[in-house]
């Protein structure tokens, strides 16, 4: 389905049957996904509306549009206009890495409309201005390699990195899958989203932590040690935060233990019920 936000043609997905007087869950997907992504997480029956959202710049939402629309305060802005248009007054947020980033900020921003947050893989972006110029730098070069490249090039490139090792003990279907998600992106897309809401140029909320007073679980591989010390770190800040390490799994914990994932999450949502 698809719906206008100013302009911006958005794609969203129910991966459940929505029934008015369900509590949704709307899911963002990370950095070369779309909301396909999360169809082999969400597979038993649930009390919950599961709502699936290619963010701008992937999937089958508008590439094509004003760079400054990729700013993450503008992408927040969409998704409060684009659930308020489904009729969405507050919800649970969950994130996977960009996506956890961009549902961090959303929360911030708009926590009057969310419920709860899970974090997948998730970070408040770099707290060093030095930190984020090189990351900055560095998100600017491979925009720039994706700009110039064809895409199959920037996929191939992108694959290796050492982030996603994990992935390749993946059942060749499964891994075929991701492949195919990644190679369905636009270039124009992929760069904007490095240029205009990486983690270079993405304001930093480790100092605000503290004010973000809804529930939040963190989601980690006990394969992906950065993000574990990203996730210590962030329950320094907010005490009130609950870390979840998942075994034998790295960076993208929802496609390598997808039936582990879910039921994290609705163990963590049976809380508040």
């Amino acid at each position: 389905m698809e719906s206008n936000v100013n302009g911006v043609n958005y794609y969203y997905e129910w991966l459940s049957g929505y029934q008015a007087d369900r509590s949704t869950l709307v899911c963002f997907h990370g950095f070369t996904g779309s909301s396909q992504t999360f169809v082999s997480v969400f597979q038993e029956m649930t009390d919950f509306n599961i709502l699936a959202i290619d963010l701008i710049g992937h999937g089958k939402t508008d590439c094509y549009v004003h760079p400054y629309r990729y700013q993450i305060d503008c992408l927040c802005q969409d998704i409060a206009l684009l659930t308020e248009q489904l009729g969405i007054e507050y919800f649970v947020l969950l994130g996977y890495s960009m996506g956890a980033r961009a549902a961090l900020v959303f929360t911030y921003l708009y926590p009057q409309k969310v419920q709860q947050l899970i974090l997948e893989s998730g970070s408040p972006g770099l707290e060093s201005v030095t930190a984020r110029l090189r990351r900055k730098q560095s998100d600017e070069y491979l925009a720039s390699f994706i700009m110039s490249h064809p895409i199959d090039d920037f996929v191939n490139k992108w694959e290796k990195l050492p982030l996603f090792d994990s992935q390749k003990r993946l059942t060749l279907h499964v891994q075929k899958a991701i492949r195919q998600e990644r190679l369905a992106q636009q270039n124009f897309g992929l760069a904007c989203s490095l240029w205009f809401m990486g983690t270079g140029v993405q304001p930093s909320l480790w100092q605000e932590l503290h004010n973000i007073h809804v529930p939040i679980l963190l989601i980690v591989g006990a394969l992906d040690p950065k993000f574990q010390q990203i996730a210590i770190e962030m329950k320094e800040k907010q005490p009130n935060l609950t870390i979840e390490i998942v075994d034998d799994v790295g960076h993208c914990v929802h496609l390598e233990k997808p039936s582990t994932f879910e039921k994290i999450i609705y163990s963590f949502l049976a809380k508040f019920v």
